[in-house]
């Protein structure tokens, strides 16, 4: 046998070996998933009999839990309530469109309120659970519209409702259903106390009074009510606390606190001495009530008693170191004595750390550092405040004034244009009018057209002061004066009337307009008048200056030179003053002190045009004509419409022996004003250095018809006629001379020759 034979048999034999042990293995796993198949049904049946008997179980325990529940239902209402509106509200809110059946959700609501007290509106009466599904339920009818009207709830569910709502906040809808309890029976005191507790909420004054006296009808003496009331009319202003609080004391329940109430309230009718009374005899009952000791010092410091108010103070300082205005009210008292002013200063900085005293304290603390020459502190105090309080008008408008008075026109203007948005002050209107009318101080060039449009800025202030308070007699003042620029004299008449009657009558201010608008009438001996009786007040800068322009209105130009430079000696920076005396200097042939008030204008504003036309006239009085034609010409660079300017420019070339140079000004200047006299004379005397003495007579008379007191026109018409020997003419107007000025030697020396020659003529 071979090799191959041999090897091909064992492999025969190998492979079925193999293939009866895969079959033997086989046949033992299927018997063993045989077995096991065999259990598994097996413990399927017993488990499904295990679960048929547990579900029965659990069936009837089911069963037992509805009969529990439904019995449960039956005998508390309450969770029957909660439970229909707790389904209620998982309806709509999973589907938020679902239509709600309002009979069903009124009926819940209704169950569900039993639990609300309709005694005690102080402590809520649901649990937290009831409470958070009235919450869901309130925001579910807001979502759908649905307001009291449609709910339709009987008046005791209303009142319940109403009083839950309010313990939830909701003060909308505890409101609309108190409302509707209180219709539907309105004898219900906590329906009334619950109106009047939302009132006081919404800081509503005239509604909670409303309610107040409605529950003054149903409880009638109840001192906490009565008390209530007359509080509340106290801070309404209304003259019935008094009476109010005479109905505590007929009740014998008054007490010191009512007795201090009624003293204020006495003081406030100005009856002085029964408020002291009142406060007095509270005091001696109770001591102990620091406000009633700082009530008594501030009658008395009314009163005038300074000493006995400091004493009373002191007392209330006792009681409470951190009484605010009892600080504010010692700074006040010592600040008026001579010697206090350290004492007073600490006062008013404890006062001001304390946020009280207002804004009068604030400043009465920095004046007290500007006494003792701490104006950088002074300064901080102001700004310090003004930081804590950005919002406060008054403040800032009070301290922008402090910056006009000192003539520091561009930080007021910064400090008003820092207010925030939506701060609207009268007093800021105001303090914005005086600006503008600062600035027109500062920028005017003489004529009507610039002046105007700088003038116009401020009325628009002042009027806008007037719209927040008709009763601002600051506002009126300050549109007194503006009219009185703009040349509304009978306006500016109103506008005064209407703040000497807002304005105390130790106001100085009021008389100082009046004598101007006085001068502006041309009634010196009215504005003389007006200013003495300023004066009693005390002399100020301002008083000065109108007695210089009344002295220069009489022609006294040496006193009106005296008031004048006294107006200054006080306050170096009033433009009016400095430009008046600047004229007067030129009146009295000083030209080299009205150039050096002009130079000074010209420092304080560099954009004042009138003060440049004055420096310009002082350089013609002194000869320097150059230096005149220099100043001229800057101002009509600005202002080509200045006729006065013109007129003077050219009488410059005429005195520099250009005169050909003059005419084109001087056209231009009658083009632009027609009525102006002295460009008609100027061109007169053009035409008669041209020997044209027709042109010349024609210019003259244009000047006189223009101005019918121009003095200088009236000689040359006369002196023309007088050389051409019209004597008739001449004579006539030699007289229109003296006329003006009765005294001019020359005019009488020529009427006379003229009326010799007639009289040899006739």
């Amino acid at each position: 046998m071979s090799a191959f034979a041999v090897v091909l048999g064992l492999a025969s034999i190998g492979a079925a070996g193999v293939a009866t042990l895969w079959v033997n293995h086989s046949k033992k796993r299927m018997v063993e998933l045989l077995d096991m198949q065999i259990l598994l049904r097996e413990s399927q049946s017993t488990h499904f009999q295990q679960l048929n008997r547990a579900g029965s179980e659990l069936s009837l325990q089911v069963d037992s839990l509805q009969t529990t529940l439904d019995a449960l239902r039956a005998i508390h209402p309450g969770i029957d309530a909660s439970l229909q509106v707790h389904n209620l509200l998982l309806i709509h809110e999973q589907s938020p469109t679902t239509p709600i059946v309002i009979e069903q959700l009124t009926a819940a609501l209704e169950t569900m309120l039993l639990h609300q007290s309709t005694h005690d509106i102080e402590t809520p009466s649901l649990n937290e659970t009831h409470q958070g599904m009235l919450r869901r339920t309130l925001d579910l009818l807001d979502s759908h519209q649905i307001t009291m009207a449609t709910l339709h709830l009987n008046p005791e569910s209303a009142h319940r409702l109403g009083l839950a709502a309010m313990h939830l906040q909701r003060y909308d809808w505890a409101e609309s259903a108190l409302n509707v309890a209180y219709q539907l029976s309105p004898g219900h005191a906590s329906i009334v106390q619950g109106l009047e507790h939302i009132a006081q909420l919404r800081g509503d004054d005239a509604l909670r009074r409303h309610w107040i006296e409605a529950r003054m009808k149903i409880t009638p003496d109840d001192p906490d009510l009565l008390r209530s009331h007359a509080h509340l009319l106290a801070q309404m202003g209304d003259g019935e606390a008094e009476r109010a609080v005479r109905r505590l004391e007929a009740l014998g329940v008054d007490t010191p606190a009512d007795r201090s109430l009624l003293s204020g309230l006495r003081a406030r009718a100005g009856a002085r001495s029964e408020a002291l009374d009142a406060i007095v005899q509270a005091l001696e009952e109770d001591p102990s009530r620091d406000q009633d000791w700082l009530h008594y010092a501030q009658l008395l410091e009314a009163d005038n008693e300074p000493q006995l108010a400091l004493e009373a103070n002191e007392q209330c300082l006792t009681l409470n170191r951190q009484c605010g205005e009892a600080w504010a009210l010692k700074a006040r008292l010592l600040a008026g004595s001579s010697g206090k002013e350290r004492e007073s200063l600490k006062a008013a900085t404890h006062a001001v750390a304390l946020d009280a005293g207002g804004v009068d304290t604030i400043f009465l603390k920095a004046e007290l550092l500007e006494l003792e020459g701490s104006l950088v502190a002074a300064e901080e105090t102001l700004l310090g405040a003004l930081a804590k309080q950005p919002t406060n008008g008054e403040l800032r408008a009070r301290i922008a004034d402090k910056y006009l008075l000192s003539h520091r026109i561009d930080d007021a203007q910064e400090l008003l244009s820092a207010t925030p948005d939506g701060i609207d002050h009268s007093l800021l209107h105001t303090i914005e009018g005086r600006l503008q009318l600062a600035k027109a101080d500062r920028l005017r060039d003489g004529t009507g057209e610039t002046d105007h449009a700088l003038l116009n800025a401020a009325l628009q202030a002042f009027d806008g002061a007037l719209k927040l308070n008709r009763e601002l007699g600051v506002a009126w003042l300050g549109l007194a004066r503006t009219q009185r620029l703009l040349h509304q004299l009978e306006a500016a008449q109103e506008s005064l009337d209407r703040a000497r009657r807002l304005l105390t009558e130790n106001d100085a201010s009021v008389g100082a307009e009046a004598a101007l608008l006085s001068l502006d009438h041309g009634d010196v001996a009215g504005a003389s008048s007006f200013i003495d009786a300023a004066d009693v007040h005390g002399q100020s800068s301002t008083i000065a200056y109108i007695r210089g322009n009344i002295s220069a209105r009489r022609g006294n130009l040496e006193l009106a030179h005296k008031h004048f430079t006294s107006c200054l000696e006080m306050d170096a920076g009033h433009i009016r003053a400095r430009l008046n005396r600047s004229s007067i200097a030129m009146a009295m042939n000083e030209g080299k002190q009205a150039l050096d008030d002009s130079e000074i204008l010209l420092d304080l504003a560099p954009g004042l045009a009138l003060a440049r036309v004055r420096k310009g006239e002082a350089h013609m009085l002194l000869g320097e004509w150059q230096a005149a034609i220099q100043q001229f010409k800057h101002v009509l660079d600005n202002a080509p419409h200045h006729a006065h300017c013109l007129t003077q420019l050219a009488a410059c070339y005429m005195s520099t022996g250009r005169p050909e140079r003059a005419e084109a000004p001087l056209n231009e200047a009658l083009r632009i004003s027609p009525d102006h006299a002295p460009a008609w004379h100027q061109r007169g005397l053009l035409y008669l250095e041209w020997k044209r003495e027709d042109n010349a007579m024609s210019d003259f008379e244009a000047a006189v018809r223009s101005d019918g007191q121009h003095l200088d026109s009236r000689l040359h018409i006369a002196a023309l006629h007088h050389e051409l020997e019209r004597h008739e003419e001449a004579q006539a107007a030699w007289r229109a001379v003296l006329a003006i000025e009765p005294g001019h030697q020359l005019a009488k020396t020529r009427l006379g020759e003229c009326e010799k020659k007639l009289m040899m003529k006739a």
